[in-house]
């Protein structure tokens, strides 16, 4: 008997457009494609312009996790120009990027995730909801479902209290190279502290004992949907005056654990619609959408020679603060711790901040042509490097979380983070072909938009 093919699409619920193609045999899913079906071409965009236009225009790669881009542009800059970043600039830095985080866990899984798990009301954006394999009993589906409108509201609590600091929400103007641009007032810190201690409110009294809930009503989902144990991060929260201090460590996890070395990163383009020319270097590509066996906009991205999963999970083994599984509800549990520590940070540093000037010290000229500068995003590493001459951009790179996460195959055909978690999932009922493979996919919270350059 040949193959079963399905294609599902669109996967994702916002964040670009993504596809996948399975293929079963016995009800168990044997292979499958997953395909970024979107060109967005930022690298492109960059050349030409003033270096320190990145820290804007890369913002406007996503609306979602746009300050993470922002925040490693700015890094990316201060190398270049060698600033010296004040202790307040990186607290108030620090509470931006945190914050963006906070809104983007909050969506995940209220707006991203729940749909998958629990009952919704039967209006928009909600009809026609596959309730195949809902399980909670009536009394709990209400109270979370109604937790859903509430995260709206949290969620809008978090951009504001980014944009007391960082003037506006997407896309911020005040996280920039050299430290911070608005002045820290007395007002902005009280009314940060005032939405921070609403945001933990409903983080403790909704988000930990709804997911809890949802872990234990699909405990089943702890050994469905695992990758290979191999995580990478480069760390997140940046202090010091040169960012050379990290509060949350980076590594690389797969026999052993080590640290993060750039020489060893690798883009592939194997199946990916790139072509390289013999007028470009190694590192350049243009777009080949018609390339034989191409299948995904995003190329694979290896660390010394392997696939590498990054995000919440990652980060919380690599700091000690979980020590579960590999699986679609590990991934699904450690975005919720993530996001309760994150919280409790937040405030941490609010009481930190003296008012005062901005903290903002710039300097001029350029002290190197090229740099490469990291963090870790909402979902994983997140990578900038830029070549530059007379002040403007030669060269631009950019390797997102979802780049790591959704790679397409390799060279030697081995698989990326997804799509490894995807085969060898058994599939019991036709009724579940989309559910169990889509729950699978979104406990990586993808974003396509950021994937694709």
């Amino acid at each position: 008997m040949s193959p079963k093919k399905i294609l599902f699409s669109p996967v994702t619920r916002l964040s670009g457009l993504l596809s996948v193609e399975l293929s079963m045999e016995d009800n168990v899913i044997h292979e499958a494609d997953v395909s970024c079906t979107m060109f967005r071409g930022y690298e492109y965009i960059m050349r030409e312009h003033h270096v320190t236009d990145a820290v804007y225009l890369t913002q406007r790669i996503c609306g979602i996790c746009s300050t993470a881009h922002g925040a490693v542009a700015s890094y990316l800059l201060d190398a270049l120009y060698d600033n010296e970043i004040q202790e307040m600039a990186q607290y108030l830095r620090n509470i931006m990027l945190a914050a963006d985080f906070l809104q983007n866990h909050i969506r995940h899984f209220y707006f991203f995730g729940l749909p998958d798990y629990v009952v919704m009301p039967n209006y928009p954006p909600f009809l026609e909801q596959n309730c195949n394999d809902c399980r909670l009993n009536n009394e709990d589906n209400h109270r979370i479902a109604s937790h859903y409108i509430e995260a709206v509201q949290i969620s809008e609590k978090c951009h504001q209290l980014l944009t007391l600091f960082g003037g506006k929400v997407p896309h911020q103007h005040s996280f920039v190279h050299g430290g911070v641009a608005v002045a820290p007032t007395v007002d902005k810190i009280n009314q940060a502290l005032t939405l921070i201690r609403d945001i933990r409110k409903f983080i403790g009294r909704c988000l930990m004992p709804d997911t809890e809930l949802i872990a234990h009503c699909y405990e089943d989902y702890f050994a469905i949907g695992e990758t290979p144990r191999r995580f990478l991060s480069f760390g997140l929260f940046r202090f010091g005056s040169k960012n050379e201090q990290l509060l949350w460590k980076d590594g690389v996890l797969s026999a052993h654990y080590s640290k993060p070395r750039l020489d060893l990163l690798q883009e592939d383009i194997t199946y990916a619609w790139y072509e390289r020319s013999q007028s470009m270097t190694n590192s350049e590509v243009h777009p080949a959408p018609y390339k034989p066996e191409a299948y995904s906009w995003t190329k694979a991205v290896l660390y010394n020679g392997r696939h590498y999963e990054g995000g919440p999970l990652a980060r919380m083994t690599f700091n000690g603060f979980y020590s579960g599984g590999t699986s679609t509800m590990d991934r699904i549990v450690a975005r919720s711790l993530e996001t309760e520590l994150i919280a409790k940070l937040i405030e941490k540093w609010l009481t930190k901040i003296e008012p005062g000037e901005p903290p903002l010290d710039q300097k001029k000229v350029l002290v190197m042509n090229q740099a490469i500068a990291v963090t870790d995003a909402m979902r994983g590493p997140l990578l900038h490097s830029a070549q530059v001459r007379d002040e403007k951009v030669e060269y631009y790179d950019i390797i997102t979380p979802t780049v790591w996460n959704f790679s397409p195959k390799d060279a030697n055909d081995r698989r990326g983070p997804v799509e490894s978690a995807l085969v060898g999932t058994s599939i019991p009922s036709p009724e579940l072909k989309y559910i169990i493979p889509g729950r699978i996919i979104r406990s990586f919270d993808p974003c396509i938009s950021c994937a694709t350059h």
